[in-house]
This record gives C-alpha cells, structure tokens and sequence, in this order.
C-alpha cells in the first residue's frame, strides 16, 4: 500500500493524539506526505519529534488546523495551494477531528450540542468544500471518520452520536456527488478505540452522575454510572490506534476503497445487529449490555 507517487499529499485532521496521529505516522511509513493538522502549538512540536524518532520528518509537516475557524480552514488552503504549486497534489484528506460531550439529552446545554455538529459536521463539510477543486483535479478521496454510534446510537451521548449520524448521511451523499469527478469517499465507522479520550470517559460520566441538580439525581445518575462501567469494560475489548490506523491506510491507498469501512468486532457486530434486528430489540439489547435501570 506504499505511495508511488512522493508528492501525493494526505491532510489529517485530529492528529494531537489517538487514531488521528496513528493515521498520520502510517500513511507517512507508507510513503504519503502528510499534513497533520492539530489546534496547538505543543502538539504540532510534539509531532515533530516523534516524526524524528521514527526516521520520517520529511513526510510529516504539522499545521495548526481548527475545522470550526474559517482563518485557519483558509490559512490550510493556501498551505495545500504551495504545495500544489511546488508540483505536490491533494491525493486524500481524512476527517478525523473529534470531540465528546457526554450526559442526557435533557441537560445537556444547546451549546454543546453546537459544538458537537461544529467540530464533527460542520467543520469538515466547510473543509471539504474549500479542498474538493483540489481532489477533483487529483481525483483523490475524502475518508470521513465517523462511529459505530453514528449507525447505531445509544443512550448518554446524544449529541456525539446525532452529529456522527449526520457526518455518516453527508458520507453518502458526498460519494454520489463526488463519483463523476472521480473522487472517492469513504466513511470509517470504528468501534471502541483505545484513545484519550476513551480512557477519559469513565470518570467524566461518574462525574457528571455526581453533579447532577438533586431533582435529577433519581432519574439520571444510575443510569450515567451503568454506562460509565459499560465504558470501562469496553476499553479492555478496544482496538488500539495504530492497528486501527491501518484501515484509514487502505481507505487512502486501494484503487478501489469501499463506501464503508468498520474497526473493531464491536462495531461489526453492532451494525449487524442494526440492520438485521427490529428496533425494540436493539433497545432490549442495549438495556441489557449496559445495565441501564428500565424504572425509575
């Protein structure tokens, strides 16, 4: 799956840490240039020493990116514009930026749910509109990182799992649209990955269950601390990053990549279940595996 072509470039969104800096360290292997995009300036030197270490500086250039500010959406542009200039081409750009905010649909403040669909949604439609010029004159591809909970939301994390919905419908459209210039798209639904962010999850629900106002404490903390356990137990079941980043690999380098790509038995077997089983029995299903209280 090595690149033939050393001026192909792949942009990465979310590299600061997890699937995103694993995606950029194996498609740089792989002879990609990359483009790791991340929102500080720790992270971005943080980037370059480990390119060091690995023996691959020359193919990982940091940038600072945030997909929810169009100066730096267009400061990106115009690096990918010299790059372009300079003989390289936009082969792939791969949206992974991510964020999680957790707790029940009721409390959760509407900024937050902004937020979610800014980072998550908006965010990388705005990229891929200013970038698809450059991925039609390659014929290059789009990878959108979604989620198993995208297919098959749960209860807890609403928010997350409505604007990976969305990301996963826009994933579809995008695919027919893009088809006549010859541009790939692939959406990557992982499951549980052995990220941060995952390993955060836990204590952040308890805390949450913790903070809620006294009135809500009856109707809401049993069940944040029944997902916390079910987030607890699922990092042990987890793919790691760099086993995870080898998908996003062949998303970016097959002739042929395919529309929908799932990480992990977890998400396989979820989106099985999804499509073959009546949605009361998913909830039944989902009740069960995480121990949720049916009463309150």
């Amino acid at each position: 799956m090595t690149s033939t072509n050393s001026a192909d470039w792949v942009l990465v969104t979310g590299t600061a840490t997890g699937l995103g800096r694993a995606a950029a360290f194996t498609l740089a292997e792989n002879g990609y240039r990359v483009l790791a995009a991340v929102r500080k300036q720790a992270d971005m030197d943080s980037l370059r020493v480990e390119a060091e270490t690995r023996g691959i500086a020359g193919f990982v250039e940091p940038i600072i990116l945030d997909v929810t500010d169009a100066g730096q959406i267009a400061a990106a542009v115009d690096i990918i514009d010299a790059k372009i200039t300079a003989g390289g081409r936009l082969h792939a750009v791969v949206h992974n930026a991510g964020a999680q905010f957790a707790g029940p649909i009721e409390t959760m403040p509407l900024t937050e749910w902004r937020s979610q669909f800014d980072v998550l949604f908006f965010g990388p439609v705005a990229l891929t509109q200013r970038l698809l010029p450059h991925l039609r004159s390659s014929r290059g591809r789009v990878i959108n990182v979604t989620s198993i909970g995208g297919i098959s939301p749960g209860p807890m994390i609403a928010a997350y799992q409505a604007a990976k919905a969305a990301f996963e419908a826009v994933s579809d459209s995008m695919r027919i649209e893009f088809a006549p210039f010859g541009v790939h798209v692939s959406a990557v639904a992982p499951g549980a990955i052995s990220t941060p962010m995952l390993n955060r999850s836990p204590a952040q629900l308890n805390a949450l269950a913790a903070a809620m106002p006294k009135s809500l404490q009856p109707v809401y903390a049993d069940a944040l601390r029944a997902f916390a356990k079910t987030v607890a137990s699922a990092r042990g079941l987890s793919t790691s990053p760099a086993k995870a980043s080898l998908t996003i690999l062949r998303a970016v380098a097959s002739p042929r990549p395919r529309a929908r790509y799932l990480i992990g038995t977890d998400a396989k077997v979820l989106a099985f279940l999804k499509r073959n089983l009546p949605d009361r029995w998913m909830d039944a299903i989902t009740f069960r595996m995480m121990g949720l209280p049916r009463r309150v």
